[in-house]
Parts: C-alpha cells; structure tokens; sequence
C-alpha cells in the first residue's frame, strides 16, 4: 500500500460521526428488501428524453448541461431529475465516452480536466451526476458522504439505469459509444457497459467488480459508521457484506464486446484490493489489464494522461473486435 492511501486510511478511521458513511444507519427495510430482490437482475432497456441547456464556450470546448426524468426507482424528490453535463470539440467528434462518478464525487470538475485530455483525443464527454450528489441532493450545500445503506443500493442501481439509457441516447443520436470511470464511477461502468446490449468501449481506473473489497477490505472501511450499523462485529460485518457482494459485475453473463474491455490499476492501490481488479479481468476473457506502480490517489492525481489513453485504446480494440466480428 502506498504511503498516501495509509495516511489516507489514517485520517478515515479518524472521521467524526457526523460524516461518517451511513451515519444514519441501514434506512428504510422496504427499500433493502426490494433492492435485494433486483440488485442481481439486469436493468431493462430505458429511453430518456433529454433536455439540453444553451452551450457555452469554456477555453475553447463546449460545454452544455443535460437534464432528464430518471426512470430509476425510489429517488427522493431532489435526485428524480437526472443531470449530466457534455463537453465536445466543435465540431463533435464520432466518439463519446459516458464517465461516471467516483465516490463522493459532487459536481464535475475533477472529470472535466479527463474530459478535456479525451477531447484532445477525439472523444466527446457526458458526465452523469449520481443520484444523491451534487444538484441532485436535498441541500447542496451538503457534501456528506451517503447516509444510509438503502441509499447507497438506490443511489447505485439508478447510477447503472440511467447510464445504460444514456449510452442508449447517444448511440441513437450517431455516436460510438463508451463507458469509463475511477473507483465507484468504474465499478458502476463496469455494470453499466456490461449489461447493455450493443457493443460499448470500456475504460476503467481502478476498479473492483462490487462494492465490498473496497468498502470492507481497504481502507474505506475505517470510515464506516459502525455503531449506526450495529456495531464492529462478525454479525454487522457479514450482513453488510453480503449487500455490497450482492451487487458484482461477476454474477453477469459477460456479453462479447467486453473481451475489448481496458482496465487501469494501481500495484499499491489501498483503496480498492488488486484482487477485485484482477476478479473484473479474468471474468471478462481478452480484456487488457495495465499496472502502474501507484497508489489511489496518485492513480488519479498523476496518471490522467493514461486513463485518457485507456479510453482511446479501449475504442481501437472495440473496432478492432468489431470487424472480427463481421
């Protein structure tokens, strides 16, 4: 583990309760119960129709702002208008990357500065603001983590719904579409790109095939509101592990295109275990892993021009498996 994610760690077991992950407890048991009963279950295919803000100039790329009715289940009132934001050379290119959020991710400019090395590449970008972040929480001004675990499951699976719809949208307006993200945002790709039914580019950073390795064996798990959860002990952490395993790339049928997939780790990573990146490649066969010496954070603070350059990778392997194909 690299020095940064242990003090990282560190600083996380040291988290007052107030801003702890689930502060509030489990949530609402009607909730968990109907995420039990889907979470294993592939979203069904959704249109959108999508609103688009006037465009704007910044620093020579458009920029506009999208808005949607979620088709997700069980968002409060402020998350059920979906929001994304594009930025694209003009004129646009062919191709356009969907990139998702990383976890506690408000708002979109850590993605902008990967979205103006993909335009530069020739890759258009629509960033997706989760469900319980940013403009879609109750206050905004609120940057706390997620509260409940029932709002963690709803908060994911209407990330992967309107993901799957939005890839969808923008295929039908003529793009080649891919998906891509850093942490949470690539392990939400990964579903993402993995249950939609045409051939999408994949390009993840960092990421595991569920949400447990990360929440329970790295060191996200110091900053867990444990007492609100029943307490540190075998009987709390196995209930809470078998809701974060329930949702794993690793229970789907991976469709062909993923062999095309790109996966960028971290050999130091103490975040997300290298075991949950390497579970993700060997349940996809033919897809590309590659290392770099480098812990979480520096994955994303130093080594954007290699995410920026899976992603394109990640859409030359997709041609290239797509004319093997015919």
């Amino acid at each position: 583990m690299q020095w940064i994610d242990r003090a990282s760690g560190a600083l996380l077991e040291r988290t007052p309760p107030h801003r702890r992950v689930f502060r509030d407890g489990w949530g609402d048991t009607g909730v968990l119960d109907w995420y039990a009963s889907i979470v294993r279950e592939p979203p069904a295919p959704t249109s959108l129709d999508v609103a688009s803000g006037e465009p704007r100039l910044v620093e020579g790329l458009v920029e506009t702002d999208l808005a949607f009715e979620s088709p997700a289940l069980h968002l409060p009132a402020a998350s059920r208008i979906g929001r994304a934001r594009m930025i694209t050379t003009d004129p646009p290119p062919d191709r356009l990357l969907l990139l998702m959020a990383a976890w506690n991710e408000h708002g979109y400019a850590a993605r902008s500065k990967l979205a103006r090395l993909l335009a530069a590449d020739g890759i258009a970008t629509v960033m997706l603001e989760n469900p319980f972040y940013g403009e879609r929480r109750a206050d905004p001004a609120d940057d706390r983590p997620i509260a409940t675990v029932a709002d963690f499951g709803v908060m994911g699976r209407a990330a992967v719904v309107e993901g799957m719809a939005l890839l969808a949208h923008f295929r039908d307006q003529g793009y080649a579409t891919g998906v891509g993200g850093f942490s949470m945002g690539g392990n939400i790709a990964a579903f993402v790109g993995s249950l939609t039914a045409f051939p999408t580019a994949i390009a993840l950073a960092a990421a595991s095939h569920s949400p447990a390795p990360p929440f329970l064996n790295g060191v996200m798990r110091g900053s867990l509101a444990w007492d609100a959860l029943g307490g540190d002990n075998p009987d709390t952490e196995q209930r809470l592990r078998g809701f974060f395993a329930s949702a794993t790339v690793l229970d789907h049928e991976p469709p062909p295109h993923t062999a095309a997939a790109v996966l960028l780790a971290g050999t130091i990573d103490g975040f997300v275990p290298t075991s949950a990146v390497l579970a993700l490649h060997r349940h996809w066969p033919g897809s590309q892993i590659d290392w770099i010496r480098a812990g979480h954070a520096t994955l994303l603070w130093r080594h954007k021009e290699e995410m920026a350059a899976s992603a394109v990778t990640a859409f030359q392997r997709l041609d290239t498996w797509s004319r093997s194909e015919v």
